[in-house]
């Protein structure tokens, strides 16, 4: 709209110059001035057939993970001789994404001239973001016109889906995190067995039984330093078979608070999440299968992790997890404490397992629910985001931790590192 007003202002006044102190030059000046918007389109129509432009693979990433880095890469080539005054160029802005450069560059093309724009994203929160290119324009020196060369080349596919997965980050291997005690009896005798240490079991030391290797054995069950001295490839008696699997429950809720911002939730719920998917690595590394509940659609769900490809297949899962924000969307159970309270298992009979909570909202509901599954001996610990409103709350269930003999409370801060809270 500026363009015209200043257009028109220019025409006004060498009309009225011409007019009034009229000459030959004025008057070349004034039909050069009428003339231009057409020259003008003429050159923009030329330009739009002599550009071409094509947007490199890097677009075609599938994903990437939070503080990763992903680009898009425009190439422009100028095939005629006559010069490209303005080239708008848009690039796809999504929320979850930080562009690190000018997502509506500017630029000209020379005669015959070739130019490189790249813009890079830095994936700041989960979920399933598109990147690419939304529209190039070529724009005429008045600025009256422009031109979409993506509607020209309708078939040129500008834009692609990634998906932004939560952070693993590494953990050393923990024993309170792997299994600190659990009482087991065996289901023969009935004796019961205190402090059963898995990494015991998981190191091969002393005082556990091996075994020649036989066909279909995993290979990391293999105690290489015994089958060295024996020349014979022995495996541990495998003990942790009957170790239910660790269970590890996210809390579904993420309650906003009265004073909170949308984006503090969105960060505590990515927050918790990078815990999670953190520790379930950690797990697997370890050997131990784990037991992830989701609540989906209204329903607990449980999903077995065991290796690494299960590891990623969770962490897609959780890009577009969705949690609630209202108790009266919860139409279930807020933790699915009915279904995983006993764990039978050949051999050996544990009063629950252990279960590590993980939750964005600490409440009173929720220390009441955990207290329940200590009642029913379960061994349970907490992991918890930090948050300003909860920080009371969260000191006087620190306070009343000494009643449970079972009980291990990790707190994270929105700008913690997750591996030296978790150590």
């Amino acid at each position: 709209m500026m363009s015209y007003i200043v257009y028109l202002f220019m025409l006004v006044s060498m009309f009225l110059y011409t007019y009034i102190f009229g000459d030959e030059t004025s008057m070349l000046m004034l039909y050069m001035l009428i003339l231009s918007p057409v020259l003008s389109l003429l050159l923009s129509y030329a330009s739009l057939k002599s550009l071409e432009f094509s947007i490199d693979e890097k677009v075609h990433a599938s994903q990437v993970e939070k503080d990763g880095v992903v680009g898009v890469t425009v190439l422009l080539q100028n095939k005629s001789f006559v010069p490209i005054p303005i080239i708008d160029i848009s690039f796809a802005v999504p929320q979850n994404l930080i562009p690190l450069d000018n997502p509506r560059p500017i630029v000209s093309l020379g005669p015959y001239k070739t130019q490189i724009i790249h813009l890079q994203y830095k994936a700041k929160y989960r979920g399933v973001a598109e990147i690419g290119v939304r529209d190039i324009k070529i724009r005429d020196f008045l600025g009256f016109f422009n031109f979409s060369l993506l509607k020209k080349q309708n078939k040129v596919e500008s834009t692609r889906e990634i998906t932004v997965l939560n952070k693993i980050s590494r953990l050393k291997m923990n024993s309170v995190l792997l299994l600190e005690s659990i009482l087991a009896a065996n289901e023969e005798t009935g004796a019961a067995t205190n402090d059963f240490n898995f990494l015991s079991c998981l190191n091969g030391e002393p005082g556990y039984e091996f075994r020649e290797y036989q066909p279909g054995d995993p290979l990391h069950k293999i105690h290489w330093k015994l089958s060295a001295k024996t020349d014979v490839f022995m495996v541990r008696k495998d003990e942790g078979r009957g170790i239910p699997r660790k269970k590890l429950v996210l809390d579904p809720v993420a309650v906003k608070g009265p004073k909170s911002k949308a984006g503090s939730v969105v960060e505590r719920e990515d927050k918790i999440l990078d815990a999670l998917i953190s520790v379930v690595d950690m797990l697997v590394r370890a050997g131990r299968d784990v037991e992830v509940w989701l609540l989906e659609h209204g329903e607990w769900m449980s999903h077995l992790v065991k290796d690494r490809d299960e590891i990623v297949e969770m962490q897609h899962r959780l890009a577009s997890y969705k949690f609630l924000h209202s108790r009266d969307e919860l139409e279930n159970e807020r933790l699915p404490v009915s279904t995983i309270t006993l764990q039978d298992s050949s051999g050996r009979i544990f009063a629950g397992g252990d279960a590590m909570i993980f939750t964005a909202s600490l409440d009173k509901e929720l220390y009441e629910i955990i207290e329940g599954m200590q009642e029913l001996k379960m061994t349970v610990d907490l992991v918890a985001i930090k948050n300003e409103r909860d920080v009371e709350k969260s000191e006087g269930f620190e306070k009343r931790e000494h009643k449970s003999t079972k009980m291990n409370l990790w707190t994270i801060g929105l700008t913690d590192d997750i591996s030296e809270v978790l150590a």
